[in-house]
C-alpha cells in the first residue's frame, strides 16, 4: 500500500484540529437522533455531498466538494441514504452564501429523492414533532424506493430516464446522482 503522508514541507500550515467535529447542540441534537431511533439505522455526521452523491464532471465533483449537510441517516442493513438533515441553530440572520448553500443541496438532494429536514435548534424539546418529521420523511423514501423500477443491469447502454427538476438539479453540479444500493 502506497503512503498517502506528505512530506514535511509540503504542508507547513497543516496542524490537526482543536476544535470538535460537532458543536454543543449539535452533539446533543446526535444524542437525541441515536436515542430515538433505537441505534436502527446510521447516522452519518458532516459528510460531505461528494460521499453521498455520484458526479460525472469535475466541475460537479468541486461543488459537492465544497458542500456537506449536516447528518445523514442511512438504512442499517445497505448503509443507503433515506433522509438528510440540516441543523440550525443560529439566531435567523440571513447570510447569503448559506442560504445560496442550502437552496443548492435542497435542490440536489430533492432531484435525488433523499428528503432533507429543517431542524432547528428549539425543537429538541419537541421530540413528538421530531419523530413526526423524521417518520414521514424516512416513509416519504421509502415509499420512492418501492416505486422505483429495478435498476438496470450494468451493460444496458441507455441510460434511466430522468425527470425535469432531476435534469435541473443536476445539471447546476454537472451530472450527479445518489449512489444507490440494492433495496
Amino acid at each position: 500500500m502506497q503512503s498517502l503522508a506528505l512530506a514535511p514541507d509540503a504542508a507547513p500550515d497543516l496542524k490537526p484540529s482543536t476544535l470538535p467535529l460537532l458543536t454543543p447542540a449539535e452533539s446533543l441534537f446526535h444524542a437525541c437522533l441515536e436515542s430515538l431511533t433505537c441505534h436502527r439505522c446510521h447516522i452519518q455526521c458532516k459528510p460531505r455531498l461528494a460521499n453521498v452523491l455520484q458526479h460525472e464532471s469535475i466541475a460537479g465533483f468541486l461543488k459537492l466538494c465544497q458542500r456537506h449537510i449536516d447528518f445523514l441517516i442511512c438504512r442499517k442493513e445497505d448503509w443507503l441514504p433515506m433522509l438528510a438533515i440540516e441543523f440550525d441553530e443560529d439566531d435567523g440572520s440571513a447570510d447569503s452564501r448559506k442560504s445560496r448553500d442550502r437552496l443548492l443541496v435542497n435542490d440536489v438532494l430533492l432531484a435525488t429523492g433523499v428528503p432533507l429536514l429543517q431542524v432547528h435548534a428549539r425543537e429538541l424539546n419537541q421530540v413528538e414533532t421530531l419523530v413526526h418529521k423524521l417518520t414521514a420523511a424516512w416513509l416519504q423514501r421509502s415509499v420512492a424506493l418501492a416505486a422505483k423500477p429495478p435498476a438496470a443491469p450494468v451493460d444496458d447502454p441507455k441510460p434511466p430516464a430522468t425527470s425535469q427538476a432531476t435534469s435541473a438539479a443536476m445539471n447546476r453540479l454537472g451530472k450527479s446522482s445518489v449512489h444507490s444500493a440494492p433495496g
